[in-house]
């Protein structure tokens, strides 16, 4: 913290003055260094950590199946689910399930 000694009661206005434009300007400079800093770090392109083995191959399943084979409610929301995530993945809009088949 910064003390300001003062052994008479009677500042001037100029004196007050004087000392409010140096703690404004501190603050100031406070604050360009915080930008400095952040954009330093937004600029630097930290290394993701991924995993060092591939994914284990999943295995395939013998029959493809189509919308009609679907009977449960979580494999529709499955196959709702991957459609909505293909799409906004992709940006297509008009997309369409052709097939589905099941893994694991």
């Amino acid at each position: 913290m910064f003390l300001i000694n003062v052994e008479h009661q009677n500042i001037s206005f100029v004196e007050g003055l004087l000392f409010s434009l140096i703690a404004i300007l501190i603050v100031f400079i406070v604050l360009v260094l915080i930008i400095l800093c952040v954009t330093l770090l937004s600029k630097i392109k930290f290394k993701e950590k991924t995993k060092a083995s591939a994914p284990a191959p999943v295995a395939q399943s013998a029959k493809k199946l189509t919308i009609d084979d679907i009977k449960d409610e979580d494999m529709m929301v499955a196959a709702l689910v991957a459609t909505a995530e293909f799409v906004e993945e992709v940006g297509e809009k008009d997309a369409r399930l052709v097939s589905i088949k099941q893994i694991g």
